[in-house]
């Protein structure tokens, strides 16, 4: 693979994560200020919606974006670049039905599915998000079709656009309707998700027509060109594997709503206090983890089609350099989240959530926060190694390795959520235990089918090592806080954490001079690196 090729990867890579933090970032806080104005009891109102929600957009919708961008990108690879408009066209009219009928199917099964989860005053919550499925399908088309074309930004200006929309509609509706009790503020915050997501469609939609507005229009015989022969068999074919794999999760996740709330219940929790802790671990805790989980999920949606343009153009030494390079960034950023946020989660949670969380569900959140920590650094390569292999044609083999994972998940949240002294806990190592096993089993196939390695001590000991002495570093700040107070020491011992990892990741030699260089300003980097005599 050209160098210019993986320095679009990794810039793009870039483009989306900053554009996913400052997502999450703004998710983070809004999440906090809906969780303290309809409680942590109403956000389980909120949360409830999105078991459904996600199996139906997954089944709908999340094979055909990486089947169009790897298409896409298959096109431009090979000199036709007349043929992308095409796919995106084509893909596009499969995504307006899948989708309408997915938005109508989650309407209609509303109260069923939330009489089945334990909680039938959820089933508005399902109605106000049925409309955004339709929405995000047209929208992951364009993004899919960018994406080929490896350019991120309009994905990423997507994103944030959902993310303002979210809090302004969303925070706004909910608090004019939450005076109508609990259900309809967080009806009201739904419906700010599904106004989100079409303002978000309009964006990226305008986006596309005003560059497409710039080109020819297609020739006659664009339909049949080479490379587009059995066109919808080949996008199904690539699409089909990824959604059986995508539709995983969402699956584990609607059982795993159904079996936290009711599994409490069983071990005498009363409905109100099932509900509590359940928005503990799916609003506090998953929001936290969700913000390092962009880059590498960013970095997994630009691998696809770097890595399928390296597969398509017979680039065997790109694909290998790009894989080596993609599995480093997760076990670096894994890493890091595992030690730093599993040594300060109970002083994170009690920092953002001290005015919504009594102080038994900030130690409970805590303790959930710890063990997704280290479930993070699994979950980081799973995300990566996936895209790695969906671009390297094989999307199916990720199903084989998370299928392993989640029955193992599903038969451990059935025994650890009922030891009255884990519960909640339970659901916490289920999904750690899930995520080791996928990740293993993605890391061994990627391998073998690149015929990458991984230098013990280049990719695991000196980032270990790294995260090492950000740990003691943490540790150290964390003795202060009978002197300065919870509040100071937290945002200390993060600001320090962040600058020793950083520091000693590049003392140690985690990144090389070589990696530096396809980063945006990495040049600057190792320039200014080498007049302070630190070696690359």
């Amino acid at each position: 693979m050209p160098a210019s090729e993986k320095r679009s990867f990794v810039k793009g890579a870039a483009i989306l994560s900053m554009a996913g933090l400052l997502g999450k970032f703004i998710g983070m806080f809004y999440r906090i200020w809906l969780m303290q104005l309809i409680t942590p009891e109403g956000f389980a109102f909120y949360q409830s919606p999105y078991s459904l929600y996600n199996f139906l957009l997954v089944v709908s919708s999340a094979g055909l974006p990486t089947a169009i961008s790897r298409m896409v990108s298959e096109q431009i690879a090979t000199g036709r670049n007349g043929n992308a408009r095409l796919v995106l066209r084509k893909a596009r009219r499969i995504l307006f039905l899948t989708g309408l009928a997915a938005s109508v199917l989650m309407a209609a099964l509303a109260k069923p599915v939330a009489i089945a989860i334990g909680d039938p005053d959820a089933a508005p919550g399902f109605v106000a998000l049925a409309p955004a499925i339709f929405f995000v399908c047209l929208l992951s088309s364009y993004r899919g079709y960018f994406q080929g074309h490896q350019n991120m930004t309009p994905t990423a200006v997507s994103q944030v656009v959902e993310q303002l929309g979210k809090v302004g509609l969303g925070f706004g509706l909910a608090l004019l309707l939450q005076r109508y009790g609990l259900v309809w503020g967080a009806v009201g915050a739904i419906l700010g998700v599904t106004l989100s997501e079409a303002l978000a469609l309009l964006y990226i939609a305008l986006t596309a027509r005003r560059q497409m507005a710039g080109q020819s229009s297609l020739p006659a015989e664009a339909v049949n060109a080479p490379g587009m022969e059995r066109f919808y068999a080949r996008l199904f074919a690539i699409a089909v594997p990824v959604t059986i794999g995508a539709s995983m999760m969402p699956i584990v996740s609607m059982v795993d709503t159904a079996l936290v709330i009711n599994q409490l219940k069983a071990i005498g929790y009363a409905i109100e206090q099932a509900r509590a802790l359940y928005s503990v671990f799916t609003g506090a805790v998953t929001s936290m983890i969700n913000m390092p989980a962009v880059i590498t999920l960013s970095c997994s949606m630009a691998l696809v089609p770097a890595i399928a343009s390296g597969l398509a153009s017979g680039d065997k030494e790109g694909i290998r350099s790009t894989a080596s390079t993609g599995i480093k960034l997760a076990f670096l950023l894994g890493s890091a989240v595992a030690v730093g946020m599993g040594l300060l989660s109970r002083q994170i949670i009690g920092l953002l959530f001290h005015s919504s969380l009594s102080a038994m569900q900030q130690d409970v959140g805590g303790q959930l926060l710890a063990v997704m920590s280290v479930a993070f650094l699994f979950l980081s390569i799973v995300q990566s190694t996936t895209g790695m292999l969906q671009g390297l044609g094989k999307p199916i083999y990720p199903v084989y390795t998370l299928l392993c994972g989640i029955v193992l998940k599903i038969v451990l949240n059935c025994v650890l959520i009922r030891v009255p002294a884990l519960n909640i806990l339970g659901a916490a190592i289920s999904s750690l235990c899930c995520y080791a096993v996928a990740a293993c089993g993605n890391l061994f196939l990627v391998l073998r089918l690149t015929g990458a390695r991984i230098d013990f001590g280049h990719f695991i000991l000196r980032p270990a090592l790294a995260a090492g002495g950000m740990g003691l570093a943490v540790c150290a700040v964390k003795l202060l806080l009978p002197l300065l107070g919870q509040t100071i020491v937290t945002i200390l011992a993060v600001g320090v954490g962040v600058v020793v990892y950083c520091a000693l990741a590049l003392l140690l030699g985690c990144l090389t001079r070589q990696d530096l260089a396809f980063l945006p300003g990495g040049g600057r980097i190792a320039s200014l690196l080498g007049k302070m005599h630190i070696r690359l």
